[in-house]
């Protein structure tokens, strides 16, 4: 039984059914008790009307045929074989029983008696009833005892559906209204008729409905800005192969297509970048392991493979605090980020100047910090800098716009931070600190 709604409805009823049972032979049983002993206090009140004269009071409508649904009283004198006074003569009592109640066997039929005697005048009185009769009377008197606890539990057994499907409504409806959520219709749920008890599950539901929201507008406007970024440079190499095919001869022609290669590189390159920002923005996978990353190793390595770069641009990119630091991270990622960096310093740097790169761990974690002698970032747009596909000098400096913003997503999935500052030492440029949780300290690893 899947349905929680019927596994609770099944256990009620069959509780309640074992519950009721239970009740039900209890009630008879008491309700038998209770009534024998009544009869046994009948019995004894009749026997003191007999000592009180009151004979002929005793029965239902006088004396009973052969005494089966009714009382037989009878009255002994000392030394008498028979009883002086008899409701009916076809039964004879023992006199002799002891006082009190006891049970005789008279022509078939067992007799309650009680048994009254009287020392001031010798007397001996006896009252008796059917045992028959005084059972019929106790059953009927039980099972109509019953008639109530059967009512209830009918009436409960119809009821608990009722309830359960009414408390379950309230479930019904959320659920109808989850169905209806989609791309086009993230529409938190309804939470205020869901009971208390489900109100953390509807609440993670509307949670990750907001997430969706967020996560879908993030994607709408990155793809409208892609769209709107991307129509330049398309536009720049349809114009480059339209100066191709009307160059006028072999010289021209060989200039245009030289800046058609560079329009391919830059539109080559903005896509690149498009692609690794829509996987730094993607959630980390459970299943993808993170590796242990040797933060001064990558570094070397970057440097190695920008140091052309550098060169041809008369930049001095070098390292001057390079200290043993480790992260656990996803190593493609990182040295895309950290590689995003450098480049960007180096893209702003003018010739003659310098990049430096420090690596080292402290007290917040690993921290890889890039400073350059470039024209720093005015105070006003620091906090824009991470927007994608901003840029300043836009005019003379050639980007996408989207390194930084690759910086800080895949810094922000991996626990981490970024920021930017102008220098204050006497020199312009600007300094670039990433932090990322220390994976273990250099002095474990040496």
């Amino acid at each position: 039984m899947k349905s929680l709604k019927n596994r609770i409805i099944g256990t009620l009823i069959v509780l309640f059914a074992a519950v009721g049972v239970v009740d039900a032979c209890l009630t008879y049983w008491l309700s038998m008790r209770h009534i024998d002993e009544l009869l046994d206090v009948h019995l004894q009140g009749a026997a003191v009307w007999l000592a009180a004269g009151r004979v002929g009071t005793i029965g239902t409508s006088g004396p009973p045929q052969h005494s089966i649904d009714g009382f037989v009283g009878q009255i002994w004198e000392a030394g008498r074989a028979t009883p002086t006074d008899n409701t009916d003569p076809e039964v004879i009592f023992n006199r002799n029983e002891p006082g009190g109640y006891s049970v005789e066997l008279i022509n078939g039929h067992h007799y309650r008696i009680y048994t009254l005697r009287k020392d001031a005048d010798g007397l001996t009185y006896q009252v008796g009833q059917p045992v028959s009769y005084r059972e019929q009377t106790a059953e009927r008197a039980a099972i109509e005892s019953l008639a109530p606890t059967v009512c209830l539990i009918v009436l409960v057994w119809i009821a608990i559906p009722i309830v359960v499907n009414a408390a379950f409504a309230s479930l019904g409806r959320a659920s109808s209204e989850a169905e209806a959520v989609g791309i086009s219709h993230l529409t938190p749920l309804d939470v205020s008729h869901v009971p208390d008890e489900v109100r953390p599950f509807a609440d993670s539901i509307n949670r990750m409905i907001g997430r969706l929201q967020v996560g879908i507008d993030s994607e709408k406007r990155f793809i409208a800005d892609a769209a709107h970024e991307l129509r330049t440079p398309i536009a720049a190499l349809q114009l480059r192969i339209d100066n191709l095919e009307n160059a006028s001869d072999k010289t021209a022609r060989g200039e245009r297509l030289r800046e058609l290669r560079e329009a391919i590189v830059r539109t080559a390159t903005m896509i690149r970048q498009l692609l690794e920002l829509a996987r730094a923005d993607a959630q980390p996978d459970p299943g993808t392991a993170s590796d242990r990353v040797d933060v001064r190793q990558m570094v070397q390595a970057l440097v190695a493979d920008l140091l052309p770069v550098a060169d041809s641009r008369s930049i001095d990119l070098g390292v001057k605090r390079f200290e043993p630091a480790y992260v656990k991270a996803h190593a493609g990622e990182l040295r895309m980020a950290v590689r995003n960096l450098v480049e960007n310093a180096l893209r702003y740097t003018p010739a003659g100047g310098s990049v430096d790169i420090d690596v080292y761990e402290d007290w917040s974690g690993a921290i890889v910090r890039v400073t350059d002698t470039g024209p720093g970032i005015p105070e006003d747009a620091l906090g824009r800098v991470f927007d994608r596909f901003f840029r300043l000098n836009s005019e003379t400096v050639e980007g996408s716009g989207l390194g930084l913003s690759i910086v800080k997503s895949v810094v922000a999935k991996h626990g981490g931070s970024v920021s930017l500052e102008n220098r204050h030492d006497g020199h312009t440029g600007l300094i670039a600190t990433l932090v990322l949780p220390a994976h273990a300290s250099a002095a474990l690893e040496a």
